[in-house]
């Protein structure tokens, strides 16, 4: 069988953190996942590793699942903003709260753009991991920290359309509006803000996203 070109794998010292876990009947807690350039070529992951060869990005988990091909299988994703980039991907690897790279991966060279090279454009991440025993990984996402695509939260607008139908009318603004001059019928989304009257439609909480919090009559 030809051997893979690219792959993730578990390094040592997450195998090691994983047997502790499981012998303690705790879990190894999985936090952040970094991108690198690989010090500028291809190279074969290897366990021994710590660290990747050159790390350029790090953030948080966006998401994670058991993958649908296997239930030994985790699958983490997250976004690389926009105004990150300006190299080219060719590892990744997901680490613990105390820094521990619990596994590294290779990747076909991507770049990563940025404004510079003409164009801002988000980045997803996706890094499969095969485990022996899932139970012993805890994935830590901070839902204040969960990012979402703009297709994504476009996609979330015309689902809500599509329920509402002509019922209410949906405004997205930075802007504060005064109640004379909304509309009947209508939500009014502040974003990077928080409305301080009472009389308010809606108030949106700055450190959870775009969440309803109260309601006026």
């Amino acid at each position: 069988m030809e051997e893979k070109k690219y792959c993730s794998i578990v390094t040592d010292i997450g195998e090691q953190l994983m047997t502790q876990a499981i012998a303690e009947g705790k879990k190894v807690n999985i936090s952040k996942i970094a991108v690198g350039d690989g010090e500028g070529s291809y190279y074969k992951p290897s366990a021994t590793q710590t660290k990747l060869k050159n790390e350029l990005w790090r953030g948080d988990i966006n998401s994670c699942e058991i993958s649908s091909d296997s239930q030994n299988i985790i699958v983490t994703k997250a976004i690389i903003p926009g105004e990150i980039g300006g190299f080219t991907i060719r590892e990744m690897g997901v680490f613990d709260p105390d820094g521990h790279m619990i596994a590294v991966g290779n990747t076909p060279a991507t770049p990563k753009v940025t404004i510079r090279d003409g164009i801002i454009n988000e980045m997803s991440l996706l890094m499969e991991i095969v485990l022996v025993n899932v139970d012993a990984v805890e994935l830590l996402i901070d839902p204040n920290v969960v990012t979402a695509t703009k297709g994504e939260l476009e996609a979330v607008k015309n689902d809500i359309y599509q329920v509402l139908g002509n019922k209410v009318d949906i405004v997205v603004t930075s802007e504060n509006i005064p109640v004379s001059q909304r509309k009947e019928k209508t939500f009014y989304f502040v974003v990077n803000g928080t409305s301080e009257s009472n009389s308010d439609s809606i108030r949106i909480s700055p450190d959870m996203g775009m969440k309803i919090v109260e309601r006026g009559n």
